[in-house]
């Protein structure tokens, strides 16, 4: 567990960790202090004080590991991390936010599921509710609902990985096989590339199907801003550098598992999103898509869509959607259509992650 100014959740939090069943487990709790301020500072933080507090008690459950140091600028989440992973010693690791709060069978549940499944190189997240209620449904709704096909199909989204890092349970030989988490300051998805690296690796997928964890929802959470939402603490700025750098890992990676063994493809979305994902390809793809295609009569009716910048001032046309010849990338958000644009792909009996790749 990585805690950084983490104060006014971390009462909560310790309270569901010493909630936690169970049984014949030896659990270590470690955590590290990614530079909280200390007393004396003149950004006073109590975070090192709660936890000093909690000491005797969390050591009745845990053997409890504290390291990091304080009144210094953010190392970075993978940092804190990687550190907490590095001072403990546990078979398997189980990832904590210090905001979010664990429900009671947590740990026993995923335990049990590492050791049936006898595979080292599984991630297993589990099923969230969001505090306080009613936080960012959309996203939640999403991410509990996928099948377990789209957790690998639909990994491609802007939501972030198809398991919501905050409830990864993996082995340790795994996560130090892949070389842990990305250590970069600032804006960057250390959760997201991680995912993508354990896909790459041929690792696995499950997601337990209850509820284990209540994620948290506030403007000063990591992934509030990273996640691809305003996060009013941040500059513009900030929140731009975070939409690029999310934006660009996810090209990148539809481009190395998707596109490149593509002869030809369709985009479905003829508008901004749709020209920023064409724009976003590298030459060689570029020249592989044949079309757009949309559903908006305006788009429909240019007839084409002029790539400026390539030296031919090429045209690649707008077509009607049901015109529309697979393989399709669709640059469509989910949810935001009163239901329209799943109602016109179900029509189309496209099979996803064949006919067709999500990318929005």
């Amino acid at each position: 567990m990585p805690v950084r100014n983490a104060a006014q959740w971390l009462n909560e939090t310790f309270e569901s960790l010493m909630k936690q069943i169970i049984e014949n487990i030896n659990i270590e709790l470690s955590i590290y202090n990614d530079g909280s301020s200390a007393s004396g500072s003149s950004l006073r933080d109590e975070t090192l004080n709660i936890i000093e507090q909690w000491r005797k008690q969390l050591e009745l459950k845990y053997k409890l590991i504290v390291h990091g140091y304080e009144n210094e600028e953010a190392r970075g989440v993978g940092y804190g991390k990687n550190r907490a992973v590095q001072y403990s010693s546990g078979r398997f690791l189980c990832f904590q936010d210090a905001d979010d709060l664990m429900c009671p069978n947590r740990i026993h549940r995923q335990y049990h599921v590492a050791i049936n499944e006898k595979d080292d190189a599984i991630l297993i997240g589990s099923k969230y509710e969001r505090i306080p209620e009613g936080s960012t449904d959309r996203y939640t709704q999403w991410a509990n609902n996928l099948t377990e096909e789209q957790l690998y199909t639909q990994i491609y989204l802007a939501h972030g990985p198809t398991l919501i890092m905050p409830t990864w349970f993996c082995s340790r030989s795994w996560f130090d096989r892949l070389g842990g988490f990305d250590e970069i300051a600032k804006g960057h998805c250390e959760d997201l590339t991680f995912f993508f690296k354990h896909l790459r690796n041929g690792g696995r997928l499950y997601r337990v199907n209850e509820i284990l964890l209540y994620y948290r929802y506030h403007s000063e959470a990591t992934t509030f801003s990273v996640h691809e939402k305003l996060c009013e603490t941040r500059s513009k700025m900030d929140v731009k550098v975070l939409k690029d750098v999310i934006w660009s890992v996810r090209i990148q990676e539809i481009q190395l598992n998707i596109i490149n063994n593509l002869e030809k493809l369709t985009i479905w979305n003829a508008g901004k999103q749709g020209r920023k994902f064409y724009r976003s390809l590298n030459d060689i793809n570029k020249h592989k898509v044949i079309c757009f295609c949309d559903m908006d009569p305006k788009k429909i009716s240019k007839g084409f869509y002029t790539d400026e910048l390539s030296q031919d001032k090429r045209r690649i046309p707008v077509i009607h959607f049901t015109q529309a010849i697979p393989p399709i990338i669709i640059c469509v958000k989910l949810g935001l259509t009163n239901n329209d644009f799943e109602t016109n792909l179900s029509s189309m009996n496209l099979r996803e992650g064949i006919d067709y790749w999500l990318f929005s």
